[in-house]
């Protein structure tokens, strides 16, 4: 009787922690991403293919939150047994089941936290502009590693299972190779975490070969290694997906598969969030540039470069706030600013760091 009670126990407390963190995370990452659109297309009026990925990316995340939302109200969060024994309790189970390949666990999480590495990708190549610090075709290679692994693990979540109607009702007959799946998951992730690593130490390493102040490096370190926060969510992530998976492997029917597998549904929806949020914040401190400007002092500040680049940046549209991403590292490499691309002598960019005019040279 005990047994059974314990069985058949609802329990809504899950469901509230996932609905309250994925939503509070994708509202904070939309918000971000709406924010970094509005500088760079209205502010700057430099729009780039990185805005159109973060743009796809904030949509793969909504949709996924969205879903995620329909399947707790579908009953997902709570335990099996008082959502099986509810009327038309095993129509919403096999809602979920579709649900969960579609949306939180897969395709539009995938678009959600794969395209923000694109971004990245291209921001760190408009960073470096033609300089020979690194290599371009490593990152490239890598970032395309992880694109192809994703949509590999996508397409075989629907084609594990003979028939594909297996996969949402495990009761029909058929077979499913749900361990080669597994494994397929794990190297996405993991590679992700590789992927994240690159893409953060490689622009904070030619950073630091720049001659600024050290308050200046570790602002830009700060910033541009946020990439590595959602390295370590995909590893907690990770974590969760072994102890789920594995419980599920040598120890059948352990686990919950709608109510103890929520800690990995939540790291899973707020890593592609975080993902997001470092793609963006780069690129957001412009905005923050234009607030100052408001500051008579500020407009005095930046008045006085010597030469042709007082000339050229008195010449300048006043409303034009220069980016992080507009900044080539190959104009400093000669220590002298060429006139027909952006540089850090040509423009005010790292003006804004720690409020005065700055001349940065690539040593």
């Amino acid at each position: 009787m005990e047994t059974g009670q314990y069985q058949y126990k609802d329990d809504h407390s899950r469901q509230q922690q996932l609905c309250i963190t994925s939503w509070a995370a994708t509202g904070l990452a939309t918000s971000i991403v709406m924010t970094k659109l509005v500088t760079t297309v209205f502010i700057n009026k430099t729009p780039g293919w990185d805005d159109l990925m973060i743009f796809f990316a904030m949509i793969g995340s909504l949709v996924t939150t969205s879903l995620v939302q329909v399947s707790v109200n579908l009953g997902f969060g709570r335990p099996l047994m008082a959502v099986a024994t509810e009327i038309g309790g095993l129509q919403n189970l096999a809602r979920m089941a579709k649900l969960e390949g579609i949306g939180y666990h897969k395709a539009f999480a995938v678009i959600a936290y794969s395209l923000p590495n694109v971004a990245i990708l291209i921001l760190i190549e408009r960073l470096a502009g033609r300089t020979k610090t690194f290599s371009r075709n490593f990152l490239r290679i890598t970032v395309a590693i992880q694109i192809v692994l994703a949509i590999i693990s996508v397409v075989f979540m629907f084609v594990r299972c003979r028939p594909v109607d297996a996969l949402w009702h495990p009761s029909a007959d058929g077979e499913c190779k749900d361990k080669i799946f597994n494994y397929t998951f794990y190297a996405v992730n993991c590679f992700t975490v590789f992927t994240d690593t690159v893409l953060a130490v490689v622009p904070i390493h030619a950073f630091w070969k720049l001659q600024m102040g050290l308050q200046k490096k570790l602002e830009i370190t700060f910033l541009l290694g946020l990439t590595f926060l959602s390295a370590i969510f995909t590893i907690i992530k990770v974590y969760y997906m072994f102890k789920f998976f594995d419980n599920q492997e040598f120890v059948p029917g352990s686990f919950d598969m709608i109510y103890d597998i929520v800690p990995l549904a939540i790291w899973t929806t707020v890593e592609k969030d975080v993902v997001i949020v470092a793609a963006c914040v780069p690129t957001l401190w412009p905005l923050l540039h234009v607030f100052k400007r408001k500051n008579p002092s500020r407009k005095a500040a930046g008045i006085n470069h010597s030469g042709s680049e007082g000339q050229s940046s008195s010449s300048r549209d006043p409303k034009h706030c220069p980016s992080i991403s507009e900044i080539p590292l190959d104009d400093l490499e000669g220590g002298t600013s060429r006139r027909s691309e952006p540089s850090f002598e040509a423009s005010s960019s790292l003006e804004g760091w720690d409020g005065r005019p700055t001349t940065a040279r690539y040593e």
